[in-house]
């Protein structure tokens, strides 16, 4: 078998120095251009304008010469860095696409994306059938050309249009929302067309049978990606996760999807952007690839492969042709037809749509911007030899003037846009959301030991993570004895475990912890359990059991500590006095050492002696609070579950009163401490309204708040206590506090203690 020769040292010396001085070039231009407020995109794509033949190759021919003026072979080095950036690209934005937020803005949303898609689709078509032959790289091929300039006029920027939507603040407002959805919504139906027109053109023509093909592979390939495709990315993406975790292992399993599905459309006759797009979407809708693993991909792509590749496009422009004067005449009306088929297609419909004057002129605007999207367009129809060089340039200076045109146009409209008070109540929803203990969370761990409290908390978990998309893993750890030895490990890893086919295995304690009330594994149907609480809700949650010689509390942090945003139990209390923990041995450390929020759920004696009770609705929750940010978590929590189940949430702040022996002359004047709890409770319950809980408020006064509240509880019926707390160590015990402690023990009704700073 012949072996394949290396690159000779001199064409890899000159495409490590091209790329060395596109990349320099590239970044410097850009961050110049984003310092004065335009896109960076701009400044990278003139970069290798710069470097091309209109301005190097005028200035120092020589130097152009040796550096890219070079043969096809070396070119084509180049061009597969090119391509990976542009397939890191569209995964990037295909990661941004909101299928949320376009199925939220819904008919407006699609009224403005059919304007802005059909009537420069129309204009565009017919630009494209009159225009010169001069222009066409294949005269035999004019409807597949026409094709392509609708298709090229029907594009829009997402990533221009997000940029000055960020930079003037209003990406949240319903007009960035609306411009958003639609440009969105053109954009996917856009990367369909590039991929239909795309097919057609490398048949070498057009025919029924041949469109119809087409646009059938597009189709299925659609249809089995929202379909089998989703729900593999999924599960793939948890699996890494789970059994391998960290940024590098999501990225790199990320980048196999994209290009896996990229060779399948590219198979297909369709194009490998159209692939990788549709993974970066499936993969944005997967809650484990969290936020900061996508900020990280997305790091990569924006410094280093998306300069890149528009470097690599500047330098196929050549703006000498531009000057002749047919070029420049028929560059202009171009430029006059995008404008007018985007710009007046979108005002057209937004009137009808409900939108003001200044709301169409702003989503029109930020629509006309084409960016990077349009050179992507022109790149693929150069490389498909649709387009000739003096088309891919007008094409490029369209992108470049309307990406300029934009900023300008929207920085004008929006601040004359009026705020309306149901968009500022739902922008201030927004803005708890991101800041929520609640809305944050994306992993929680449920331990169960197969106990009631375990079945209570799972029931608490339902409702409380019913409008999350949070991962819940339910662990059973279990007692044995090492009688399998190391050579047991695989065996048990690749033991089935219940629905799970995950089986984690815990490193193997020396010592059994004191004060574990039991040594038995929990009862067969522990999981079963545990699942009817969740199934409730539709939440199932991912079995994991892990085994350990006694040593629980080192099993279950092992587990917590691979980035859980909660870590819950249900446990019963135990004694009541500072010798001894609230909770067991192995809860108490794992409160103590746990690196996130822990919430320990405890029922009482009634639900123990008849489990059936746990069934029972909730309809009323007891709230202490003493306003302090465990306070506010554990308020979130009971707001949530209140929501779900249609509760009243009646939010007690105790004074403390001094005890009789200690008052001089007499009672004290506690009106300031009354004023400061009436604050407390009104601004927890302010929040609550907010998220459509019904609440009510208690202020009062007692020598015992511990004893207060469960009075409280008591003469009002309470359901359930939720409690927030800052456990701290006493006497090598966590200690939750004394209040939360004399609830957690005398309270009638089930006590959930949240600890989460």
């Amino acid at each position: 078998m012949e072996v394949i020769a290396p690159l000779d040292h001199h064409e890899l010396l000159v495409v490590i120095v091209q790329l060395t001085v596109l990349l320099l070039v590239a970044r410097v231009l850009g961050e110049a251009f984003a310092s004065i407020g335009q896109p960076a995109v701009v400044g990278e794509l003139l970069a290798g304008v710069l470097l091309g033949p209109s301005v190097l190759g005028l200035i120092a021919p020589g130097v152009y010469r040796s550096l890219f003026a070079v043969s096809e072979a070396q070119f084509h080095l180049l061009e597969v860095v090119s391509w990976l950036g542009l397939i890191m690209l569209l995964i990037v934005t295909g990661l941004e696409t909101d299928l949320d937020l376009i199925l939220a803005n819904g008919r407006t949303a699609l009224v403005l994306s059919l304007g802005g898609i059909v009537v420069p689709f129309t204009t565009g078509f017919a630009l494209g059938w009159v225009m010169p032959v001069a222009f066409i790289a294949a005269p035999g091929q004019r409807l597949v050309f026409s094709l392509f300039i609708a298709t090229a006029m029907s594009i829009s920027a997402i990533p221009v249009i997000a940029k000055v939507l960020l930079e003037l603040d209003v990406i949240r407002r319903d007009v960035g929302q609306l411009i958003l959805a639609a440009g969105m919504i053109d954009d996917t139906i856009g990367w369909i067309l590039l991929a239909t027109v795309a097919g057609l053109a490398r048949t070498g023509g057009v025919d029924l049978g041949t469109a119809a093909t087409t646009v059938l592979s597009v189709l299925v390939f659609l249809g089995l990606a929202i379909t089998v495709g989703r729900r593999v990315v999924a599960t793939t993406i948890r699996w890494v996760d789970n059994a391998v975790g960290g940024d590098i292992a999501l990225c790199s399993t990320l980048m196999l999807f994209a290009l896996a599905a990229g060779a399948v459309t590219q198979f297909l006759g369709l194009e490998a952007i159209l692939g990788a797009f549709v993974v970066g979407v499936l993969v944005g809708r997967v809650n484990r690839f969290e936020r900061r693993v996508r900020r990280s991909f997305e790091t990569v792509t924006l410094a280093v492969f998306a300069p890149l590749f528009f470097a690599i496009a500047g330098l196929r422009t050549d703006l000498v042709a531009l000057a002749d004067p047919t070029v420049f005449g028929v560059g202009l009306i171009v430029l006059g037809v995008a404008c007018i088929g985007k710009f007046g297609g979108v005002v057209g419909v937004a009137r009808p749509a409900g939108l003001s004057w200044w709301e169409a002129i702003t989503i029109g605007g930020g629509m006309n911007a084409r960016g990077a999207m349009e050179i992507i367009v022109a790149t693929i129809g150069l490389g498909l030899g649709i387009l000739t060089t003096s088309t891919f340039s007008i094409i490029v200076a369209v992108a470049i003037v309307t990406s300029l045109m934009a900023p300008a146009i929207m920085r004008w409209s929006i601040p004359k846009i009026e705020m309306s008070e149901a968009e500022r109540a739902r922008i201030e929803r927004e803005q708890y959301a991101r800041e929520s203990f609640v809305g944050s969370l994306t992993r929680v761990l449920l331990s169960t030991r197969g106990t009631v409290d375990a079945r209570y908390a799972a029931r608490l978990l339902g409702p409380l993570l019913r409008e999350t998309e949070a991962d819940l893993d339910v662990l059973s750890v279990t007692l044995r004895s090492d009688r399998n030895g190391g050579g047991g490990r695989l065996r048990r890893w690749l033991r089935p475990g219940g629905r799970s086919a995950w089986k984690t295995i815990v490193r193997r304690g020396d010592h059994p912890e004191r004060g574990e009330r039991s040594a038995e594994p929990p009862p067969a149907d522990a999981f079963d359990d545990i699942d009817a609480q969740l199934a409730r809700w539709n939440r199932p949650g991912r079995r994991l059991t892990r085994d350990a010689d006694g040593n629980v509390s080192d099993a279950i942090l092992e587990t917590a500590r691979t980035d859980y945003d909660l870590v819950v139990f249900g446990e019963r209390t135990l004694g009541r006095g500072l010798d001894e923990p609230l909770f067991s041995k192995s809860i108490d450390r794992v409160v103590q050492e746990i690196p996130c929020p822990t919430m320990v759920v405890s029922t009482s004696d009634r639900v123990k002696r008849d489990p059936a009770l746990i069934d029972e609705p909730i309809r009323r929750i007891l709230l202490p609070t003493v306003g302090t940010q465990s306070s506010r978590h554990a308020a979130e929590v009971a707001f949530a579950i209140a929501t779900a189940e249609r509760a009243l949430v009646e939010i007690v702040h105790v004074i403390s009163r001094p005890d009789p022996s200690d008052q001089f002359a007499g009672p004290p004047d506690v009106s300031r401490e009354r004023e400061i709890g009436r604050q407390i409770v009104d601004r927890e319950a302010e929040l609550g309204r907010k998220l459509d809980a019904k609440v009510t408020t208690t202020v009062t006064q007692a020598s015992d708040p511990g004893e207060a509240i469960v009075d409280l509880a008591d003469e009002t019926g309470a359901d359930a206590i939720v409690m927030g707390s800052s456990t701290r160590r006493i006497s090598r015990r966590a200690f939750f506090g004394p209040t939360v402690e004399r609830v957690a023990t005398t309270a009638a009704c089930p006590v959930a203690v949240l600890s989460s700073v």
